[in-house]
């Protein structure tokens, strides 16, 4: 099974992201390979303050979007002026629902059951700095959603 792998440069009118590394995620626990690329991506950049905050993050998101949505499924790194923006991709289109459930996560609201707690982890780990909003997958397609967390870049982009 072949993952594909996208890294392109992306122009930069609104000081949003300078340069983006997508992977799709296919086959059977995607949230492993998602893991281990962010791992390697991070720690290539010098990014080591936060790491693990970072893998378990992704490992709930990932995790979330496989048990609640549809495919497809990307990890999309964003580079930005001073942060990187770390989302992934599903193809649902409920995106103002989990902005709203991140909004209860973040403000201590317990989870019913066994749902929402990777929600809570994440609001916990970054608070302020996580969300969701629609998007398209790197073919076109929609309705699609990415959940994100945000990070300070060690990499600062020129003007």
């Amino acid at each position: 099974m072949t993952e594909d792998l996208a890294a392109a440069a992306i122009g930069d009118p609104a000081g949003h992201a300078g340069y983006a590394i997508i992977r799709c995620l296919h086959g059977p626990r995607p949230e492993h390979r998602a893991r281990r690329l962010i791992v390697s991506v991070l720690a290539g950049a010098g990014v080591v303050a936060g790491l693990p905050d970072v893998e378990l993050a992704v490992h709930e998101l990932v995790a979330n979007a496989r048990l609640h949505a549809p495919g497809p499924y990307e990890l999309r790194i964003l580079l930005g002026r001073g942060s990187l923006k770390i989302a992934v991709m599903d193809g649902g289109g409920d995106h103002a629902e989990l902005e709203r459930r991140l909004l209860r996560a973040a403000s201590g609201e317990p989870a019913g059951g066994e749902s929402g707690r990777g929600l809570q982890i994440v609001t916990g780990l970054f608070p302020g700095l996580c969300g969701a909003e629609p998007t398209a997958t790197c073919t076109g397609l929609t309705p699609a959603k990415q959940v994100w967390i945000e990070i300070e870049s060690p990499v600062q982009n020129e003007p």
